[in-house]
């Protein structure tokens, strides 16, 4: 059996079986690692077929759920996606930051807000399909884990006109159509310096994948990803994928509250907006072009897969 957990409200209410297979993004956990879905699974074992490697501390919370991981079916329905796309476009830099924050979340609010409020947000090279107003990202603030001094400083690093608030900035890229969308894209990455990845919930607090930090590898850019704390960990250890950790400092990645590390991860990177492009291109060539080529052959030769059966248990009895 096949659950959506979009549909999340239908635990509790249908007959689930012993073993069931749960896709997208399970809603997100919160700050103790607990789930919505599974807090509402209470009554027997079930084992849980997903395609989100899950943390031993969530698994401690949920002592009657067995987690099982499917390489195969991360594969399919989120890495897979781009080992068609053979176009190898040129780096050739002109503007920082490319950051595309499509569907409507939290954390694509925060993220394209603090990036125009940086003077980082080129609409030529970044989009936002959504129009957000100040009153709703201090909402956001108020309830993402922060005191009202905490509030009170870090709202200024989101304020932007009602002009760019109001206006939604798009190229034209469909959901889901990633083996397409990237043939829209990736000039727009390949002319940057850095890629912002705008993960899926960011905001949540265990490390979610998606196919969206691989927009970066098989154009062979440079990204960070505004995702869940520990994200970056998670892709090198579990997905086989090297970081650009001469360049970039991942401290960020460790910072659990969403807004503290989002601002940290812009502290982090803003320090490069200032140079030239022949310094952009020198620390691209010479610093993290090994690593650039080793993730874009990881990724064609199918040694991320391999990688990720280390983990893959739904062999076991």
């Amino acid at each position: 059996m096949l659950i959506d957990s979009n549909y999340y409200h239908l635990f509790g209410q249908i007959d689930l079986p012993d073993t069931f297979i749960l896709k997208d993004n399970h809603m997100g956990y919160d700050k103790d690692l607990r789930n919505v879905l599974f807090d509402k699974i209470k009554s027997r074992q079930h084992t849980i077929i997903t395609h989100t490697i899950i943390d031993e501390k969530v698994k401690k919370n949920y002592p009657h759920l067995h987690f099982k991981f499917s390489a195969d079916m991360q594969d399919k329905l989120n890495l897979g996606h781009f080992k068609n796309y053979k176009k190898h476009p040129t780096i050739n830099y002109n503007n920082f930051v490319c950051s595309f924050n499509g569907t409507n979340h939290v954390s694509r609010h925060l993220l394209s807000s603090i990036l125009e409020n940086q003077g980082h947000f080129n609409p030529h090279y970044s989009s936002k399909n959504f129009a957000v107003n100040e009153d709703i990202i201090l909402g956001h603030l108020n309830y993402l884990d922060l005191t009202e001094n905490e509030i009170e400083l870090y709202d200024k690093f989101f304020k932007n006109t009602d002009e760019f608030n109001n206006t939604v900035y798009s190229f034209g890229h469909l959901r889901f159509e990633h083996a397409d969308n990237i043939y829209n894209l990736d000039s727009k990455i390949t002319q940057c310096f850095l890629h912002i990845v705008s993960e899926t919930m960011a905001t949540s607090y265990h490390p979610f994948v998606t196919e969206k930090f691989l927009y970066s590898i098989v154009t062979r850019g440079l990204f960070v990803c505004y995702a869940q704390p520990g994200w970056h960990a998670h892709i090198k250890k579990y997905y086989g994928f090297k970081l650009y950790d001469k360049i970039f400092d991942y401290s960020f990645d460790s910072i659990q509250n969403p807004v503290k590390r989002l601002i940290k991860l812009i502290e982090t990177i803003s320090k490069f907006s200032k140079l030239s492009t022949d310094d952009w291109q020198d620390l691209y060539h010479v610093l993290e072009k090994d690593t650039v080529e080793y993730n874009y052959n990881h990724y064609f030769s199918g040694n991320y897969l391999t990688h990720m059966k280390q983990f893959d248990k739904t062999g076991d009895s």
